[in-house]
């Protein structure tokens, strides 16, 4: 009896859960919050790199950023993504990152994979906008 009513409770804890309304699609999107990753390399690293290590990072990044989507980033996104590096290769990309960081040694202490985005993102302005 015991099981059935924790069971019973379970079910109803859902039922209100899943009765909650849904923020509506025309309502503003609250501002993002992105605290820094947790990374492997800082930014500074892969300026230390080989061109042949520099291009063996990018092409994981690239994979790991196209792949967000199983963590949660929408398609938008990473179509936006898609969409600013298209028609370009891993020494392509490799040196876009290479020339944000050499010109902004400011922030090597920064993961580089934020410091990637930003490379990214300034040669494709406003194509990697958050969209979710």
């Amino acid at each position: 009896m015991k099981t059935l009513k924790v069971i019973l409770s379970i079910f109803a804890f859902m039922a209100v859960l899943s009765a909650r309304p849904r923020q509506a699609q025309t309502e503003k999107p609250k501002s993002r919050v992105i605290n820094s990753p947790t990374y492997f390399v800082k930014a500074e690293g892969f300026l230390e790199l080989s061109e042949a290590d520099r291009a063996t990072y990018t092409a994981g990044l690239m994979d790991g950023f196209f792949a967000s989507t199983l963590f949660g980033a929408t398609e938008g996104t990473v179509q936006n993504l898609h969409s600013c590096t298209e028609g370009m290769d891993l020494k392509q990309i490799s040196a876009i990152i290479t020339k944000y960081l050499k010109d902004n040694p400011e922030s090597w202490h920064v993961p580089l994979s934020v410091e990637a985005h930003n490379a990214l993102n300034k040669a494709c302005p406003g194509v990697l906008r958050v969209t979710d």
